[in-house]
């Protein structure tokens, strides 16, 4: 039985997700035939598919009925064996049995980014292919087809955060799903400290308090952490809250050496020096948590994947929404979104046609969109899926759904800034707890050697919530 926070959220979210959507509703699976054969036998008209801005007709013939073999590359299998693409190309060649799909699923993480960019740009890459934002500069927009004008209309007035992922007025791929952060909480270590509901933290200082009860130590050492930093990201989300942009007007330099990153940074490093709610130690902040080393932790929501597949039911955890510095915040955090599979520019003509029209099939039907929120625990970005019965239900899912349009996308970002968030905002800021203000400096200082080579100005300042950062 979920705790009584927990169902407050869930109620809150539900509300208002259902105020929010007024001019779309939850749509069904796709109306497909039964099978292929009853598809070809019968002239029964189908039902359009979608009640938003975006509608699919599956009664339109596809490559005028002539057979045809589109090939599809995505890598491997999300959380528990979950291939986000099967039950829609199985939908899809029911409507339109002379498609044919020849999908690649059995590449790795590694191995499908190492060979993916190359097959495509020399000619031999998929038609569709999974696509991850870490490689936006690389195919986009020279690799990737852009969608039709009249499809991104519709993908604007249906989904959040289209706009600030277009290139030059172009759509290329949009967010399906977003993720940011939150605060997983071990329910079993909040009880034997005599924490309940009630002690649910909305600001810092109040986690604070709720950790030191958490912490656990054995003489002067810390065996079990009251609160877990993870990494450099952390102090990103803070920056945020305080109200500054990550990078300066020109979207290419970082101004992390400002007032209130300063102020964020070292009231984390006061977490481990004055608090001593923290020791950092060796592996990565979920398999603290997984081990029972960390009684709380900052997490982006893919960690209620990772819990759920190696932790499974060894012990009860929660999910609460991440807190702020005080009622008037603003700007929660920052998100990453999963986004939508991508055309090959190159790939022939009538493939690229056919390929687009799956796309419009996959972006109409509501049901594709709500599995991959409940499986990749992001918050919908399409608008009729937000008051999904199944999405109210996900503690996960919900939670991050009530704040998700507090959340800023940082944007494209060089190939060198993650190792400098992680390198010195990571581990020379909290590990090593060099000067903050020094520190912080470095970084800027870093990212001003990178700033040459990026291809795009990062998107905050496109935000709705750019008003609310300097």
């Amino acid at each position: 039985m979920k705790k009584l926070i927990s169902m407050m959220l869930v109620l809150a979210f539900a509300l208002t997700a259902f105020a929010g959507c007024g001019k779309t509703t939850p749509t069904s699976s796709a109306a497909a035939p039964e099978s292929a054969s009853e598809s070809a036998s019968t002239d029964a008209k189908l039902d359009v598919i979608g009640t938003g801005s975006v509608t699919y007709d599956p009664n339109a013939p596809v490559n005028n009925g002539e057979d045809i073999t589109i090939s599809f590359w995505y890598d491997d299998p999300g959380p528990e064996g979950y291939q986000r693409y099967a039950q829609a190309i199985e939908d899809y060649q029911k409507i339109h049995p002379n498609v044919k799909f020849d999908v690649n699923k059995s590449l790795g993480w590694g191995d499908y980014w190492a060979k993916l960019p190359v097959a495509v740009a020399n000619g031999t890459g998929p038609d569709l292919m999974h696509f991850h934002l870490n490689w936006y500069g690389d195919f986009i927009p020279g690799l990737a087809e852009p969608y039709p004008d009249d499809l991104t209309a519709a993908l604007v007035e249906g989904f959040s955060g289209v706009e600030p992922m277009m290139y030059e007025s172009k759509t290329y791929t949009i967010p399906v799903g977003n993720m940011t952060g939150a605060i997983f909480y071990n329910k079993e270590m909040w009880a034997e400290a005599g924490l309940t509901d009630k002690d649910i933290p909305k600001t810092w200082d109040e986690l604070r308090e709720a950790a030191k009860k958490l912490t656990k130590k054995d003489g002067d050492k810390i065996v079990v952490n009251g609160m877990d930093i993870p990494d450099g990201y952390f102090l990103l989300a803070l920056n945020y809250q305080k109200g500054y942009n990550v990078f300066a007007e020109d979207g290419k330099h970082t101004q992390m050496n400002n007032p209130g990153a300063i102020e964020a940074a070292k009231m984390l490093q006061g977490f481990i020096t004055n608090d001593k709610i923290f020791a950092p130690g060796s592996g990565a902040a979920q398999e603290r948590f997984g081990n029972k080393q960390s009684a709380m932790m900052y997490n982006w929501t893919w960690a209620g994947g990772w819990l759920k597949g190696n932790v499974g039911d060894s012990f009860e955890w929660g999910i609460f929404p991440t807190p702020t510095f005080g009622a008037d915040t603003q700007v929660v955090d920052r998100n990453n979104p999963e986004v939508s599979a991508v055309v090959n520019a190159k790939s022939d003509p009538k493939n690229k046609a056919v390929a687009m029209d799956f796309l419009r099939f996959y972006f109409a039907s509501d049901s594709y969109l709500v599995e991959l929120a409940n499986k990749t625990y992001t918050a919908p970005t399409k608008f009729s899926c937000m008051a999904d019965p199944s999405i109210v239900s996900n503690e996960v899912v919900s939670t991050i759904a009530s704040y998700i349009d507090k959340t800023v996308w940082t944007g494209i970002c060089t190939s060198g800034f993650d190792p400098a968030v992680n390198q010195i905002l990571g581990d020379e800021l909290f590990i090593q707890g060099k000067d903050a203000k020094t520190t912080l400096q470095k970084f800027d200082d870093e990212n001003a050697k990178l700033a040459g080579e990026a291809e795009f100005a990062t998107a905050e300042r496109k935000s709705p919530l750019a008003q609310y950062l300097k």
